[in-house]
């Protein structure tokens, strides 16, 4: 099928883009209709954009007919080596399996990546494959536990915080300064950052700092599962077991 003259050479590589940009971005895959109305390409166009980004692993068409991100960039970026998360999760292995065996919920390492978290390590039940999905690829830091809890960790102030999460003009993002504020307040007070699902109110994540040495938390692990099998008081409490043990065998081999 020959391309629109009027259209520039570049062009399909940038349509392509913003496809992967919305695909990326949605905590849940993406039907084609879905992508449709977020990108507004005419059928046709993305019909043909996504039979390339399938053919390449760029993205995965499930069999709900919906798309979600593949494995094509992670496996461009293993070229250059393991990243730091997946070196630290290799390195804490063992305690996120106890921790698992504890818990029987998912359980995961994530670290901050620019303005996303990146997870690694996720282990999970077969019927928790839904809620691991969530942890495959990175995720805005104001749609993770994780990414709250390492920000109100750090040296970053909240407005910061606030300034960069209203920019993102996402239904349901965290984005009134006094709110972040005193959950911010709430999370150095206790330690633990607990966030439920924009989209599924069911499902919560809780994560717990690791800390190597300085005053901001270098990592988060973290626990995930639904509310209704998920006793949160008994899941904290072992979280924050796990984190101590971690550290302080970090420290040692350190």
């Amino acid at each position: 099928m020959r391309r629109d003259m009027t259209e520039s050479p570049g062009e399909p590589l940038r349509k392509a883009f913003v496809v992967l940009e919305e695909i990326s971005g949605s905590s849940k895959p993406l039907t084609l209709s879905e992508i449709s109305q977020r990108v507004d390409f005419p059928k046709s166009t993305l019909h043909r954009l996504m039979r390339v980004l399938t053919d390449i692993g760029a993205v995965v068409r499930l069999e709900t007919k919906a798309y979600e991100l593949g494995d094509y960039f992670s496996r461009l970026s293993a070229v250059r080596g393991k990243s730091r998360v997946e070196e630290f999760s290799e390195a804490i292995t063992p305690h996120l399996i106890d921790l698992f065996r504890r818990v029987h919920c998912v359980v995961s390492v994530g670290m901050l990546s620019g303005a996303r978290v990146r997870y690694a390590g996720t282990l999970y039940n077969r019927e928790d494959s839904r809620i691991a999905r969530t942890f495959r690829h990175p995720v805005p830091v104001h749609r993770s536990a994780v990414g709250r809890l390492l920000l109100a960790g750090s040296s970053r102030d909240w407005v910061e915080f606030h300034e960069a999460s209203s920019a993102v003009c996402v239904r349901g993002a965290m984005t009134n300064p006094s709110r972040i504020k005193r959950e911010f307040e709430l999370i150095g007070r206790t330690g633990v950052s607990c966030l439920r699902s924009e989209h599924n109110p069911e499902l919560v994540e809780m994560a717990a700092p690791v800390f190597l040495g300085g005053e901001a938390p270098s990592a988060a692990v973290a626990v995930a599962g639904t509310v209704s099998r998920t006793n949160l008081r008994t899941v904290t409490r072992t979280l924050l077991e796990t984190v101590g043990a971690i550290t302080d065998n970090l420290a040692e081999a350190g």
